[in-house]
């Protein structure tokens, strides 16, 4: 029985989805080569999960010879506004709010990133 479908991106798919982001058109051999985890995954196994990818809309190709070129569909701005979305909704009671505050409270930020939320909080008013 198959596993049922999760929201978002696996692990994989997002490692793929960051190359991909990063640098597109790439041939299944330049995402492998990419990836950054050790031991490296078989070429098949990549394959495999590039067609599963295509088949669920995140990615396309292009013929280039006889090699396909793979490039993102899903862009990288939808996906980090619909997983914060999800985070919020699944651990704030959709408390956009409450999840910043308790990033912040967490994180240790930067002089840089303090001036730009002071920034953006000065914008909302």
């Amino acid at each position: 029985m198959p596993r049922p479908r999760q929201p978002g991106l696996t692990e994989n798919e997002l490692e793929v989805m960051k190359i991909l982001w990063e640098t597109a058109p790439l041939k299944v051999a330049d995402i492998l080569e990419n990836i950054s985890r050790k031991p490296k995954p078989a070429y098949t196994s990549v394959l495999t999960l590039i067609q599963s990818m295509e088949k669920k809309g995140y990615i396309q190709h292009i013929k280039d010879g006889k090699a396909f070129l793979y490039s993102p569909v899903l862009q990288q701005r939808n996906f980090i506004t619909t997983e914060v979305k999800r985070i919020a909704k699944r651990l704030f009671d959709s408390t956009p709010g409450a999840l910043i505050l308790n990033l912040v409270k967490q994180e240790q930020l930067s002089a840089d990133e303090i001036a730009e939320l002071k920034k953006l909080l000065r914008d909302q008013k």
